[in-house]
């Protein structure tokens, strides 16, 4: 489907993307500037980038092998995060960032102890290597075939050596600024893509009846009906899954664990603006996301069980499929690009986050264990960076690790997961927000009663054969981690004074209000706006050199849409920011005088 043309392009923009992370490089001056921008993110690039984090190669690998598979089902996760954005616009967003914490960890520690922090750092720093490992190898998967002699080892290594190069120059600020341009260029692209569909099927309307009279319409539906004589706890996609995908999503989605990627903006106003554009970009999504497999499910199934003997792996390659057949020759190029900007997004922001809980938290813990003198604050920069590279390279093996799954689905086995070992431990982290009047060791509790039935349940599997379906194991994971967290408020009374005071006074910083000239400084938002206005515009113009392989009309149009898009986008922020550096050299001047 590739061409070595299509390998150069590729190769362009993620030079590009270097750039930009060298660029911001030069904000950083400590850890807080490498690990969440300083607090001094503006709203539109901390919003873009918390969008795009929630995206990946995944979501076109392994959620559109679910859709092609399940249909709308697939909606439920999709749904949740949005309306966890809703949830964030409406107070969550303000609260973690008033937080006033460099990492999850770090909050952890006020509210529920170091003991917690500790353990809770440890099994979320796994998670992330797990998570961003996911991220890696689906890219690799989707593009092996459709790039000539690209193994996906190699793909691997090569998009790892990218992010590890710009997150280690630039931090979180070059993670956020790189998120910002890839899911400006990710949106527009699927947009398109999902045009584009609609456009081969004959209209909008022309789909959607496509769609229902096509024998895989029972396979389509939200809710699938489950077979006589079988139960909506066993079946796939029946009204309990989408229930249980839903509240998991959600809960991951709205916790803390997420939570800390509203850490980097300025305020608590900020945040919710941040959010509100998260919310805006999932809302298109909703969309945009699922037509392209359903599309190849109606339409293209010959061709997309071509792509793999195993028919499980062989979905995996529905979005691409699509892509192939609606996009106009020459253009295929726009697909690998919005897939690895979808993946890099993901994967820089899980380095980044791994390696502020690494530094912060981890590593001081265990040289007081070893009795060892702090790090030297001025140190700490240099610290991030290295560890930054070795957690590169251990994602690098993760993916290679994932590599060896052979005949699973990839959707399936991170259901399992995210179920069985994420899903757990955000369940407090989320529930600490709203239930207050509880014990620092109400966290324990919770993990204690969220990982027993997935213990239990592996135990009789081991030792009887016995198979639960993941819905099963989500609801007793979400109801065990619920009560364990319920039960400790039986404990208030029992809680001391002088934890019932460190508890207080958690919660009213967290409603206290940034003061950002006090607490933060100076802004820089005109240099972030000129910035990006620039590489945004680049990337705007380089994308016209895509013409020169395209000849059709229709090729050129949907480039011309791209490059025009990007842009304009980048001009805009450009003259804006070129206007607010004259406003505050107007402001300086009249100082003096």
């Amino acid at each position: 489907m590739g061409s070595h043309l299509d390998l150069v392009i590729v190769g362009i923009f993620m030079t590009v993307l270097v750039l930009v992370g060298a660029a911001f490089g030069r904000l950083i001056k400590n850890s807080s500037d490498y690990f969440r921008a300083g607090g001094q993110g503006c709203w539109w690039m901390v919003g873009s980038s918390i969008f795009i984090c929630g995206i990946s190669a995944y979501t076109f690998v392994g959620n559109a092998a679910g859709i092609y598979s399940a249909g709308w089902s697939v909606l439920a996760i999709y749904l949740a995060n949005f309306l966890s954005f809703v949830a964030a616009i409406f107070g969550l967003g303000a609260w973690y960032r008033q937080m006033r914490a460099f990492t999850f960890a770090e909050v952890i520690r006020k509210r529920f102890g170091v003991v917690a922090q500790q353990v809770v750092a440890h099994l979320l720093v796994f998670n992330g290597f797990l998570w961003s490992g996911v991220g890696l190898y689906t890219l690799a998967v989707f593009m092996a075939p459709l790039l000539p002699g690209a193994s996906i080892n190699a793909t691997i290594i090569t998009v790892a050596v990218v992010v590890v190069l710009f997150c280690t120059i630039g931090g979180n600020w070059a993670v956020m600024a790189n998120d910002f341009v890839l899911g400006m260029v990710m949106s527009v692209i699927i947009v398109i893509i999902t045009a584009m569909c609609f456009i081969k099927a004959g209209g909008i309307g022309e789909f959607f009846t496509a769609i229902a009279q096509s024998p895989a319409a029972p396979n389509l539906q939200f809710i699938h009906s489950v077979p006589a004589g079988k139960s909506d706890w066993v079946e796939k996609y029946g009204l309990s899954w989408v229930l249980i995908t839903f509240i998991v999503q959600f809960v991951n989605q709205a916790s803390l664990f997420q939570g800390v990627r509203y850490f980097s903006v300025k305020d608590g106003r900020e945040a919710k603006k941040a959010a509100f554009l998260a919310a805006v970009l999932m809302g298109a999504g909703l969309l945009a996301f699922f037509v392209p497999p359903i599309f190849s499910r109606v339409f293209l199934e010959k061709e997309v069980l071509a792509m793999h003997p195993n028919p499980v792996k062989a979905m995996e390659y529905s979005y691409s499929v699509a892509c192939a057949h609606v996009l106009p020759a020459g253009t295929f190029s726009i697909l690998i690009i919005a897939i690895f900007s979808a993946s890099i997004g993901h994967l820089d922001v899980g380095l980044n986050r791994n390696a502020a809980l690494i530094v912060r938290d981890l590593i001081p813990a265990h040289r007081r264990l070893l009795k060892l003198a702090p790090i030297n604050p001025d140190r700490e920069v240099r610290l991030s960076k290295i560890v930054t590279v070795l957690s590169g390279l251990l994602v690098v093996g993760i993916a290679m690790l994932y590599a060896l799954i052979r005949d699973a689905s990839i959707f399936d086995v991170m259901l399992k997961i995210v179920t069985q070992l994420i899903f757990p431990q955000v369940i407090p982290l989320l529930l600490f927000l709203f239930i207050r009047k509880v014990p620092k060791w109400s966290i324990f509790s919770s993990l204690v009663g969220g990982y027993i039935p997935t213990l239990i349940l592996w135990v009789i599997t081991l030792t009887t054969k016995t198979q639960f379906s993941y819905q099963q194991n989500g609801f007793l994971v979400f109801f065990g981690g619920t009560i364990g967290f319920l039960i400790s408020r039986l404990f208030w009374n029992r809680v001391s004074e002088q934890e019932r005071k460190e508890i207080l006074e958690f919660y009213q910083e967290m409603h206290t209000p940034i003061n950002f000239k006090e607490e933060v400084g100076e802004n820089n938002d005109s240099f972030q706006f000129v910035t990006l206005g620039r590489f945004s515009t680049l990337i705007g113009g380089l994308f016209l050199f895509m013409l020169i392989p395209v000849h059709s009309f229709d090729g050129r149009i949907v480039v011309c849409c791209i490059s025009g898009f990007v842009g304009t986008v980048g001009l805009l922020l450009w003259s804006t920011g070129r206007r607010n550096l004259k406003k505050e050299a107007a402001a300086k001047a009249a100082d003096r005088t």
